[in-house]
């Protein structure tokens, strides 16, 4: 987290405390979250510069509340659209990819490490146990790191060992946990990724209007805004500012 803790933005949005979030974020998986990262950094950074713009266009005596709020919300219109937004749909993409990419390499065939008459002796002893005994018979074996057994039953056609296909991918997916600890543990951390970035967007969203702001109606007499309840947002206030520059047009 930041050295000095900005109680202006959401903690969400924190960084160093979006990534503590992922439980398997560490030196061996920092590296392929990065982007993650890196749009949670530009979008914290972009948030207190808006409050910081905000903070400062309150001293402009040229303009009044309602040109402070349009200048506040031009720049992080710009901001965002510039810079936040496009990094947090590269993170998205990119994390996505690489998500799509090893759940195929978690679910992939294997080889049979022993000899074909030895794989066949596994096979049929499989098929001749109850459905509850061979699944977790062949689950201990990967337990177990009984790569031999594993291979046979899960390098060769389900219905060779009496599983179907659904329940065949199942125990590939544990077979490759067990025997590929690492690409399981990067899975684990880009899907954690990829799901906070996703997850998070609209807390950013959220973020982005409170720094901007909006007009707080004063009551009825309040001319400008008066058809308004409530307040008026930068969006209202620039719709009603364009319309009336219609007349101008050349």
């Amino acid at each position: 987290m930041a050295d000095e803790i900005d109680t202006r933005v959401s903690l969400d949005l924190d960084p160093e405390a979006a990534m503590l979030t992922i439980n398997d974020y560490d030196d061996d998986t920092a590296s392929y979250v990065a982007t993650a990262k890196s749009a949670f950094t530009e979008a914290f950074t972009s948030l207190r510069a808006i409050h910081d713009a905000k903070a400062a266009v309150a001293d402009d005596p040229t303009l009044n509340e309602a040109g402070q709020l349009l200048k506040v919300d031009d720049f992080a219109r710009n901001r965002m659209l510039a810079k936040v937004y496009p990094l947090w749909d590269t993170a998205s993409s990119s994390l996505n990819a690489k998500v799509e990419a090893w759940e195929k390499e978690m679910t992939k065939e294997v080889v049979s490490q022993s000899s074909q008459m030895v794989s066949g002796e596994i096979r049929a002893h499989m098929k001749g146990l109850k459905t509850g005994e061979r699944l977790a018979a062949i689950s201990q074996a990967i337990r177990d790191g009984d790569s031999v057994v594993a291979s046979a039953v899960l390098g060769a056609p389900a219905m060779l060992s009496g599983l179907d296909e659904e329940m065949k991918q199942v125990l590939l997916r544990e077979y490759h946990e067990k025997f590929n600890p690492g690409l399981a543990k990067r899975l684990r951390a880009v899907t954690a990724a990829r799901d906070l970035i996703d997850g998070r967007m609209g807390v950013l969203k959220k973020e982005v209007a409170k720094a901007v702001g909006t007009i707080k109606i004063k009551g009825p007499s309040y001319e400008l805004h008066g058809r308004y309840s409530g307040e008026i947002t930068p969006g209202q206030l620039r719709a009603q500012r364009d319309n009336s520059h219609k007349p101008f047009t050349v």
